[in-house]
C-alpha cells in the first residue's frame, strides 16, 4: 500500500479540493461565483496578514498594495479578455 507523508496528503487534498471547486463552478450561477471569489480573495488576504503579524510581529503596508494590484489585474483580465475568473485569479 502506498504511504504518503503528512505534507503530501495535505497537498493532494488541496489540489483535489481545488479541482472539485473548479468543476463545480460551471454549475453555479454568476452571482454565487462572484460572491465566492470575493470571500476567497479576502480570506487569502486576511490569512496572509495573520501569518505575517502573528509569527513575526511586524506590520506590512506593502502587502495590501500588492494584493490590490493583483486583484485589479485579475479583474481586468476576467473582464477584458473574457477569461474564467478562476484562471484570471491564477494568472494575476
Amino acid at each position: 500500500m502506498l504511504k504518503l507523508s503528512s505534507g503530501k496528503k495535505r497537498l493532494l487534498l488541496f489540489v483535489l479540493a481545488g479541482w472539485i471547486l473548479l468543476m463545480a463552478s460551471n454549475q453555479v450561477d454568476e452571482l454565487k461565483l462572484y460572491q465566492g471569489a470575493f470571500v476567497a480573495t479576502y480570506a487569502l488576504g486576511i490569512t496572509s496578514i495573520i501569518l505575517l503579524t502573528g509569527y513575526s510581529g511586524q506590520l506590512s503596508l506593502g502587502h495590501s498594495a500588492l494584493m490590490a494590484v493583483g486583484a485589479y489585474a485579475g479583474a481586468l483580465t476576467a473582464n477584458n479578455l473574457h477569461w474564467h475568473p478562476a484562471i484570471a485569479l491564477v494568472m494575476a
